[in-house]
Parts: C-alpha cells; structure tokens; sequence
C-alpha cells in the first residue's frame, strides 16, 4: 500500500512534489506538467525500509513498482526507520522546478531541473543523502564541500524567507528611478502579476512620437534551465522585456499588445524555459496590425536607450527589445541565425522601433 506523506506545488512552475512511502521504502518525486499529455516524473530514491537487494529490480518497476536501493549503494543495508511525515519539508530552487526534500532540517535528497532522462538516450541523477554508489536511482548527495547543491538549497531558503518581509516596494522604486531617469515620466502603470506572487508590472511612457512599454518585477525570479546552456547562468538569468512603437500604430490594437507582453513574462516559468537575446516567439497580436509580421525578436539593439536597471541578488538584469518580426524574417532566423538576421538591417531607422515597415528584409 502506497502513502503520500506530503505534498506541494511549486509557487512559480507548473510542478507537483510529493513524497511517497510502501512497505519497501520511500521515493521523492517531483511530476512535471501535472495531468497534462506530456506530462513526466522525476524522481529520486530516499529510504529503504528493509533490507537492501543485491540488484534493482527493473522488473519490478515496469509492474509500478517503487524499487529499492541495491546494498552496495545503500547507506543502510539492512534498512532505516520509518519517517515521521511532521519532519518533512520541501525547499524549491529559486528557478521553480527543482526542489529538495529535508527531514528534520537536514537534506535528504534534491531533484535538480536537469535530473531525469535526456534526449540523447543518457540518464542524469538526482541526489540522496543514503546513497553511497552511483545508481540508475540515484547518485550520493555527499557534502557542501562537495557538492554545489547544498549552497543552492540554502540560497533558496534565504530567498523565500526574504519575502516575508515584502521587499517589492524597495525593488520597484529602484526600476522606476532607472526607467524614467532615461525615458520620462510614466503615463500608466499596470500590475499585471493578476494579484499573484511575485509582484510585477508593466508601464508605457510616450516620448514624442514613441511609445515605450517595459516591464519591472519579472527579474526577481532566475530563469529555468540557463545552467544547461551556459557556464555563466549569472550572465543570463534574468530579465525585464521592452518595446517600442510608433505611438499611431500602437494605438491600432494597444490592449491586445499589452496584454501580450505582459503574458510573455511567464512563459519561462509557465514552459520551464528561458528567454534570452535572439530567441524568437510568436506573436498575433502585431499581426492584427499588420499582417505580414508574425513573430518578435528578442534583441538588445546597441542604439536602443541604455537604462541601468538595478542588479538582482548580484546578477544583472537583461533587458530584451521585443522586435516585430515577418514571417520571411522569422524563417530566415530560424535557417541562419538571429545574428546573421540583424546584420541585414533594412537601414528604415531604429531597429527596436515598430512602424509598420520590417526592419531586416525589405518590402517585395
């Protein structure tokens, strides 16, 4: 008979974390995309409940069952004590979608965003205190001298506690200052977090002919998966989205666009992605002012207003123009590269300012 002995949402990504006990042990799981159709699991051994077999037995799990620890990896081959589910705690990393499981304020086990199988047919492990060997289960946790994730687990825990204390008035006066210190008063402020946490916003400032909407809060939160792709996950993490528009054309369909943009903050979060310079991601609402531009381009224009956006928690904050793109354009990007797309610029005037004309492919 199998227990749940506690479970939880992630507060940011769409991931549940339970803890499930049988007869032979315990299992920490965290189930992506609950209830969805890709959904999946991740998970990672914690506790024999009874003595340790010499090998996994695979045969066993194909049937649904949770396996037990082979001996010679096991920390307590001749089994453990029963958890006191009260003991129990879940800490998530501070990008969402990893979490580790802690029994009476120690470390049990800690499921990373990588864990779990990959597209190439390898396996990559989660961590347990009670692992001694590597295993198809598991691998040893070891110590915060050793491993990385001790460190990470404590910055989590820092974090959350932080905002016990609401630091969002703090941290949005410091984008305001940094926003209209380069671009001018605000003319309208929106909360667009739907009265969820964290708290982030969105506002417009019309300069001259020029529309500027960007958005604030949206950097508190570190990005999914930018560890996987760089050795400087620092460098990339973060981020606040812009845009510019001729102040007539924005007009055409202002609440729709906004709306968008404001959605867009999500979508790493919502995805277990990342958004960075020169991703592209679609978009209907600049087509239903024009119709030949189908998509946006994540850019940081070297000619695009300089705003000195504060760090967060030491790491800077990118700042990605969303460029309306065509669909020609778009299919050129995904062929040979953003890069090589922006280095056809049309020469219409500044590249991160909509006006109706494709900015890196000329009109037919």
């Amino acid at each position: 008979m199998k227990n749940i002995l506690l479970e939880e949402f992630s507060p940011i990504c769409p991931i549940q974390a339970f803890v499930e006990e049988d007869e032979n042990g315990v299992f920490f799981y965290l189930w992506d995309y609950p209830g969805e159709e890709h959904a999946s699991i991740r998970s990672c051994w914690v506790r024999n409940y009874g003595p340790a077999p010499d090998l996994i037995d695979f045969d066993a799990m194909q049937d649904g069952q949770a396996p037990m620890l082979p001996r010679d990896c096991c920390a307590h081959p001749d089994g453990a004590d029963r958890l006191d589910p009260e003991q129990l705690s879940i800490v998530w990393l501070e990008e969402g979608d990893a979490a580790a499981l802690l029994y009476e304020d120690e470390v049990l086990c800690v499921i990373p965003s990588w864990a779990g199988p990959s597209p190439d047919g390898s396996h990559y492990p989660s961590y347990a205190r009670d692992c001694t060997g590597e295993s198809h289960l598991c691998f040893p946790l070891g110590t915060p001298e050793s491993n990385a994730m001790f460190a990470r687990i404590e910055a989590a825990q820092h974090f959350w506690t932080s905002w016990d204390g609401n630091p969002w008035p703090d941290i949005q006066q410091q984008f305001m200052d940094a926003i209209t210190s380069t671009l001018g008063p605000v003319k309208q402020y929106y909360g667009i977090d739907g009265g969820h946490w964290p708290p982030k916003a969105l506002v417009t400032i019309e300069k001259g002919d020029v529309t500027y909407a960007m958005t604030l809060g949206v950097s508190v939160l570190r990005q999914p998966k930018v560890e996987q792709y760089t050795e400087e996950p620092e460098q990339l993490r973060r981020f606040e989205l812009a845009f510019a528009c001729e102040t007539k054309w924005l007009a055409q369909n202002e609440q729709q666009l906004l709306a968008y943009i404001s959605g867009q903050t999500s979508l790493p979060w919502s995805y277990m992605t990342f958004l960075a310079q020169g991703h592209t991601i679609p978009c209907q609402e600049i087509s239903q002012i024009n119709s030949r531009f189908s998509s946006m381009l994540l850019a940081k224009p070297e000619d695009a207003p300089t705003i000195p956006l504060p760090l967060m928690a030491g790491d800077s904050v990118n700042l990605l123009w969303m460029i309306p793109i065509t669909a020609e354009e778009q299919q050129y990007a995904e062929m040979n590269g953003s890069e090589q797309l922006t280095q056809h610029s049309a020469g219409d005037g500044a590249d991160w300012i909509f006006n109706g004309v494709a900015k890196f492919m000329k009109e037919a």
